[in-house]
């Protein structure tokens, strides 16, 4: 299904998008911050090949792999929000995060991202 971006100008002559238009857009910068992990996640030393070449993907898998990424991202980001709103909080917090995961079945996750976590706060 396309999206077509619907831009309104407001009495004042502000542009403002449609909910459509502006999901749209915002999908686009999360794929494109995505493809910009995935191109240096692939091209890091623990992904690269026995001779270091580095590994590719054909642009079909990447694209699957970008939209399921994303998807993930929005899905837990809105777990997050749901349970941060629920202990009526404005900002989403590293709990906020794990709980969600947990919720989502992927509590396997949670040592890893506590432990990256630890990493930032010091």
């Amino acid at each position: 299904m396309a999206v077509h971006s619907h831009h309104h100008r407001g009495q004042s002559g502000t542009t403002y998008l449609s909910a459509a238009a502006a999901r749209a857009e915002a999908d686009k910068r999360d794929a494109a911050t995505v493809q910009k992990i995935i191109n240096e996640v692939l091209s890091s030393p623990s992904i690269q090949g026995e001779n270091g070449a580095t590994m590719t993907f054909a642009k079909e898998t990447r694209d699957l792999l970008i939209e399921c990424c994303v998807e993930f991202i929005t899905m837990l980001s809105s777990e997050a929000n749901e349970i941060a709103e629920k202990d009526a909080k404005k900002t989403i917090a590293c709990e906020h995060i794990t709980k969600a995961l947990e919720e989502l079945g992927f509590a396997d996750y949670v040592p890893e991202l506590v432990a990256v976590a630890d990493q930032f706060k010091n």
